[in-house]
C-alpha cells in the first residue's frame, strides 16, 4: 500500500480522537475470503456523520469494490487490488465533497506570554483529512484552558497576562494528539 495514502488515512482516524470518540469509535479493516478486503469506519460525532453515500462498481469477479453508508458507519468492500482505491475515494472525494461544514471539531491553539505552557479552545472545521480551519476563538475569558502540567497559579492570575495566539479565525492549522494535564487533547499545530 502506499505510504502516504495510510498515513493520510491515520492522520484523518488523529483528527478525529479527541480523548472521547476513539473510545466508542474507530476503524476495522480485516480480510474476507472470496478474497478481498473489508473496511468500517464510524462516522458518528465526526464531520461526516450526515453522509449519504453508495457506490458499487462489479465489473467481473476480480474487479469490484463497493462503498456504502448505514447507520453512520461507512462499510466497504473489494478484490484484493481495491484497498488503495477506497481509500482514495475517501480522502480525495468524500472528505473533500461531503465533510458537514457546519459540524465544528474543539482544538486548542497555543497562548503565548503566561507563566506556563497552556493552550486555549477554539472551533474548527475540517478541510481535508489533516487540516482545520479555526472557525471560532471564544472570548478568553470564557474558553477552556489546557496545561502541560498542572497549574500553580490561578485561572484569574493567568488571565492578566498579556497572552496571544498565531492563529485566528480563518487560519488553517495541522493538528496532534497531545496529553495534557487535563488528558488527551487535539492541538493545532502552528
Amino acid at each position: 500500500m502506499d505510504a502516504a495514502l495510510l498515513t493520510r488515512f491515520q492522520n484523518w482516524y488523529l483528527t478525529n480522537c479527541n480523548g472521547d470518540w476513539e473510545h466508542s469509535f474507530g476503524v476495522k479493516l480485516y480480510t474476507v475470503d472470496n478474497p478481498g478486503w473489508f473496511l468500517e469506519i464510524d462516522l458518528a460525532e465526526t464531520c461526516l456523520d450526515k453522509l449519504e453515500y453508495d457506490l458499487k462498481i462489479d465489473n467481473s469477479e476480480d474487479d469490484w469494490f463497493f462503498i456504502k453508508v448505514e447507520e453512520q458507519t461507512l462499510k466497504a468492500s473489494g478484490d484484493p487490488r481495491k484497498l488503495t482505491t477506497i481509500l482514495t475515494i475517501f480522502l480525495d472525494e468524500i472528505i473533500p465533497k461531503y465533510a458537514d461544514p457546519k459540524f465544528e471539531y474543539e482544538v486548542y491553539v497555543e497562548l503565548f506570554g503566561g507563566p506556563i505552557k497552556m493552550w486555549r479552545e477554539a472551533k474548527a472545521k475540517m478541510v481535508s483529512e489533516d487540516t482545520l480551519q479555526i472557525t471560532e476563538l471564544p472570548d478568553l475569558k470564557s474558553a477552556e484552558l489546557r496545561f502541560l502540567e498542572e497549574p500553580d497559579c490561578t485561572i484569574d492570575e493567568i488571565l492578566k497576562y498579556e497572552t496571544t495566539t498565531r492563529l485566528y479565525e480563518g487560519s488553517f492549522t495541522k493538528v496532534q494528539l497531545q496529553v495534557t494535564w487535563s488528558g488527551m487533547t487535539l492541538i493545532a499545530k502552528e
